[in-house]
């Protein structure tokens, strides 16, 4: 699968400090970019009312939001 990550994700994870976070954010990229479909994602749900907007939840307070469309997979 080909990711995309915009500007603002890199900006908002920029400012986490928690390494825990940090490592988190990397395993969920690196799984995504090993995954051959949406259903290998631990964690995904969709978002109502966006037919192809899905997020990640992780830990309580932190969620990465993905747009999938095709063999393209953009985090933002």
């Amino acid at each position: 699968m080909k990711i995309k990550i915009s500007k603002r994700f890199v900006k908002d994870t920029q400012s986490i400090t928690d390494q825990r976070i940090l490592a988190k954010i990397r395993q969920i990229l690196v799984d995504a970019k090993t995954s051959r479909s949406l259903l290998e994602l631990s964690n995904l749900s969709q978002m109502s009312g966006h037919p192809n907007f899905y997020r990640i939840k992780f830990d309580y307070r932190y969620r990465i939001g993905i747009y999938f469309g095709g063999e393209n997979m953009e985090f933002f």
